[in-house]
């Protein structure tokens, strides 16, 4: 019977421990007054109050930044640079006159007699050697002509006693041949023997072709009229002739068109 009364108080006491410290665990902590009174707002007074009124309703109305429409730059015209004067290499010298550089005089043409064979204003085929008394001449054949002319179109004239050295050559197609023949009488219709020995080319009947050249050497009197002749059939007759003269008072030869 003790035992079970001493057990029973046992219970009771635990129960009264579990009870203690239950109602001890649930019971919230308390807060520290530090933190109560610096969280809490301090109570706010009339007075208070009517001097925040007071402060705002002085201070004028500022509008923001925000509020205010921003407002564009003019813009602005682009400086202009003034024009300044080049400045001169030497301002304190004027600029020179242009320099006139007087040109040479031509030299006097030389005395063409005495530098050359051939007289002034002879002709381009004719050429004369007056130590010598040589006359070169240049015959050329060209479609029945010599040298542009025919039916005795042209002269030439040779001074007396002179060494002739005749050049032809022939360019024309058709064959032709050359020799001195008088200057008296009817043409011939083909080559008769020369009036002045070795005064013809070769092949006088049948005629040198196109480019063909041959060279009459011969030495002519002291006066005389003669004629210088294709000697191929038909050419003379055709026109094919020009007039040499040997003439007594002639210093120099010539050639041109025959005078009346």
């Amino acid at each position: 019977m003790f035992i079970l009364l001493q057990r029973r108080h046992s219970a009771l006491f635990v129960t009264g421990m579990l009870a203690t410290i239950s109602a001890g665990c649930s019971k919230p902590p308390e807060r520290p007054r530090s933190l109560e009174s610096a969280s809490s707002p301090a109570p706010t007074t009339v007075a208070d109050t009517m001097a925040r009124t007071d402060t705002s309703a002085a201070q004028p109305d500022v509008a923001s930044p925000a509020d205010t429409p921003a407002t564009k730059p003019a813009p602005q015209e682009p400086a202009k640079t003034p024009t300044l004067p080049k400045p001169s290499i030497d301002p304190g010298r004027k600029s020179p006159k242009p320099r006139v550089i007087p040109q040479p005089t031509a030299a006097p043409p030389p005395d063409t007699a005495a530098s050359s064979p051939t007289p002034a204003g002879q002709d381009q085929w004719l050429k004369y050697d007056a130590a010598s008394n040589t006359v070169t001449f240049e015959l050329i054949a060209g479609p029945f002509n010599f040298n542009g002319y025919t039916s005795g179109g042209a002269t030439l004239v040779i001074p007396p006693k002179a060494n002739v050295v005749m050049n032809f050559v022939n360019k024309d197609g058709t064959p032709h041949s050359a020799e001195i023949i008088s200057g008296e009488g009817p043409l011939p219709n083909a080559a008769v023997e020369a009036a002045i020995p070795r005064a013809y080319t070769n092949k006088l009947l049948e005629g040198l072709p196109q480019e063909g050249s041959d060279v009459m050497r011969f030495t002519v009197p002291e006066s005389g009229s003669y004629r210088i002749f294709c000697g191929v059939p038909g050419h003379g007759l055709s026109g094919m002739w020009i007039w040499m003269r040997v003439d007594a008072s002639a210093k120099t030869p010539s050639f041109g068109p025959t005078k009346g």
